[in-house]
């Protein structure tokens, strides 16, 4: 549906995004966490030069993940995210200005991101750069005293061209910057099967990052199109990532449009992580995140178009989406008690299903 969409637009001069809102629910269950919560989004055009837009996003989350909850309880906690932005459309340029703020119990984060993209040469080729910059407060719900600083940078830039009349290709390149508090308060680590207590990870106070992505997208006759994409990401903690990912969206008729898609991550580890450390170092990590793992997920999105040019709206859908994902860590045991550490080392898997039911109309 997206890809459809894409295609149509880079044949087309710059424009506005569509006037819209949507309103979902979203559901996430695995590695020991459940989440749930709601989203809401609305986006007005004025005077065909100017956009505004507003979105809230809440997640009620229950649970802990296995490195957590080793050190720390199970916990119950909400997080409320309010997204305010504006485009203003120049000739073919677009520019975007967003200021995001997200809240929960011991995180609190602010982020202003300004992007701008331009078509050129009969609207063949789009071009794109952006920044973004990031200030977060960490705290520790039990321990009021505990206060930290992160402060976040990045910096993106990109180019799609259209090859053919129906094959698109695009190149991105991202590169981030992390200054303060990286590590998770509330994890531990093992030195020798021991437990060091929680809390007591320990990370550089910087971290680089660069992403660099292609993608190719192609429009078949029968109103369908493919999409085939690569990432590779590497950052100064030695951590390298390849992500693969592949979807394929058609149109059923006037009403329904199905995407199906599959995806396939893998990284290597940070080089100061371990499951179970010889002895204490300067740099400490547990974070399985930040461990040796590979993942894949396969999902599928429906929408159906309830009406079109009905008084108000021009379309007004209903769309539901399911994915499945699978995780395997290489060096990451996963164990949830102090008491199993002789299954310090081995290999942790999980899987986890999202699922997404959102109605949205256009004006």
């Amino acid at each position: 549906m997206i890809l459809l969409v894409f295609v149509h637009q880079n044949a087309l001069a710059e424009v506005l995004p569509e006037e819209r809102a949507d309103i979902g629910y979203h559901y996430y269950d695995g590695g020991g966490v459940e989440v749930d919560g709601a989203t809401m989004l609305v986006r007005k055009n004025f005077s065909g030069k100017y956009s505004i837009y507003g979105g809230y996003h809440h997640d009620s989350i229950s649970g802990a993940s296995p490195d957590v909850l080793a050190g720390a309880s199970e916990y119950t906690e909400e997080r409320d995210e309010y997204t305010l932005g504006g485009t203003y459309l120049y000739d073919n340029t677009l520019m975007d200005l967003s200021y995001t703020y997200s809240d929960e119990d011991d995180y609190e984060s602010n982020m202003v991101s300004f992007d701008v993209s331009h078509e050129a040469f009969g609207a063949m080729t789009k071009v794109n750069i952006g920044a973004s910059v990031g200030s977060d407060d960490v705290e520790r719900s039990d321990l009021p005293s505990f206060a930290e600083d992160l402060d976040r940078y990045s910096f993106r830039a990109g180019i799609s061209q259209v090859i053919t009349k129906t094959f698109v290709m695009a190149l991105d390149y991202e590169a981030t910057v992390e200054e303060g508090f990286l590590n998770n308060p509330y994890r531990f680590v093992f030195v020798n099967g021991v437990s060091q207590g929680s809390g007591s990870e320990e990370y550089p106070d910087t971290r680089t990052g660069q992403a660099y992505s292609i993608k190719g997208i192609k429009y078949w006759q029968h109103r369908a199109s493919t999409s085939l994409g690569y990432r590779f990401y590497r950052d100064t903690w030695d951590i390298t990532s390849s992500t693969v990912d592949l979807n394929y969206s058609q149109y059923i008729g006037n009403q329904w449009v199905v995407d199906v898609y599959g995806r396939y991550y893998t990284q290597d580890e940070a080089d100061f992580f371990s499951d179970n450390f010889s002895s204490r170092l300067r740099y400490m990590a547990r974070d399985k995140e930040l461990s040796s793992f590979d993942s894949f997920a396969i999902g599928g999105r429906v929408r159906y178009d309830l009406f079109k040019d009905y008084k108000y709206f021009r379309t007004v859908s209903l769309n539901l989406a399911v994915e499945y994902l699978d995780f395997d860590y290489d060096d990451y045991s996963g164990i949830e008690s102090v008491a199993d550490v002789g299954e310090l080392g081995s290999g942790y898997t999980f899987d986890a299903t999202t699922i997404q039911f959102y109605l949205s109309a256009w004006f």
